[in-house]
């Protein structure tokens, strides 16, 4: 018989069963994502102020010398190993972890995103005047910078999502009112292009894109869900935006999922949630997830987990072979694995 470890605050109790899941890292990890080759994880740790990456083989191995205390937000590079760092302070930085080259860019700028080649970079320019506030595209060092589209007053309404067909680099909830509570998601191109727009039947839109950008996952919270997210399917490229809608019946937020491929996605889904999740998702972080894995030709969810899988889940990724879902506790911040 293999253990099982069982998580309560900072405790970890072993009982004699057979387990799927691993201890990755013992101690608070951030910013999880997939490593270059696929293989593996990067993640921060809070605690040392360092990154890290975690091999095929299990391995830890660290990503670069350099220290970076207090990092509030990061975001990855697609195929390098380099990572836009923002502060609590209002700094936000470039760095390259290959070749430790470090670039400061504008405190201004927020809600960064590289491009799938990593060549550009998505993000807005939030200046103290409304008329001065744009997304905005720079190279992979934050040259080169020019606006794309106004946002004004809406900074809030709008985020950098950059698809992986390099269609889209950010969406807009500044459409028009709809009945039923439904909302009217409009999305961004680098050239200006004329998206079609997406009705999402509900409030609290998360996107996540398919590996392709062809379809776009995403969530939202209705009154006919009790206010709790639901995950949603739709066309997401050109002509096909918004094409072929449909549920997938399982109460979760979009980022608690990831996709297998484009016929498959696996999602952490909370095995409660209360009436209005889905305006609060912090106060439910802490609810222990089952995992589903849902064929979307089907549309067939079925939960693949095992009893000793009872965390949380945020940031889950999927190593290329698919063996195995990687992701944090969102109550603890362990990174763990879970076999499938």
């Amino acid at each position: 018989l293999g253990t099982s470890p069982t998580e309560t605050g900072n405790t970890t109790e072993i009982s004699e069963t057979p387990s799927r899941v691993t201890l990755i890292q013992d101690t608070v990890t951030q910013a999880v994502s997939l490593t270059t080759d696929g293989n593996g994880a990067r993640f921060y740790n809070p605690e040392d102020g360092r990154f890290y990456r975690v091999l095929a083989d299990g391995n830890i191995d660290r990503l670069g010398d350099k220290q970076f205390f207090n990092v509030e937000n990061v975001s990855w590079g697609n195929k390098s190993d380099r990572a836009v760092l923002e502060f609590p302070d209002g700094r936000n930085v470039i760095y390259d972890f290959d070749s430790s080259r470090q670039t400061t860019l504008p405190q201004h700028w927020a809600d960064f995103e590289f491009s799938p080649n990593d060549e550009n970079i998505i993000s807005k320019s939030v200046g103290l005047d409304e008329r001065s506030r744009f997304l905005i595209v720079t190279n992979a060092n934050g040259g080169e910078a020019r606006a794309i589209e106004s946002i004004g007053s809406n900074q809030d309404l709008i985020h950098s999502s950059w698809s992986p067909n390099n269609q889209i680099v950010a969406y807009s909830l500044t459409g028009n009112p709809q009945p039923d509570g439904a909302q009217q998601v409009f999305f961004v191109g680098e050239n200006h292009e004329n998206f079609k727009s997406l009705i999402a039947p509900g409030r609290g839109f998360i996107p996540n894109w398919s590996p392709t950008g062809k379809q776009i996952l995403f969530s939202v919270y209705h009154e006919r869900t009790d206010l709790k997210p639901e995950i949603w399917i739709a066309g997401g490229s050109g002509d096909d935006i918004g094409e072929n809608r449909r549920s997938l019946k399982l109460n979760t937020w979009a980022d608690k999922c990831v996709w297998e491929d484009e016929t498959a996605i696996i999602c952490g889904v909370p095995q409660s949630l209360d009436f209005g999740a889905g305006l609060a998702p912090q106060n439910f972080r802490s609810n222990p997830d089952d995992v589903y894995r849902i064929d979307l030709k089907s549309g067939i969810a079925s939960k693949i987990s095992t009893p000793d899988q009872i965390f949380p889940i945020r940031q889950p990724i999927l190593p290329s072979d698919k063996s195995k879902l990687i992701f944090t506790n969102a109550v603890t911040g362990r990174l763990y694995e879970y076999e499938l």
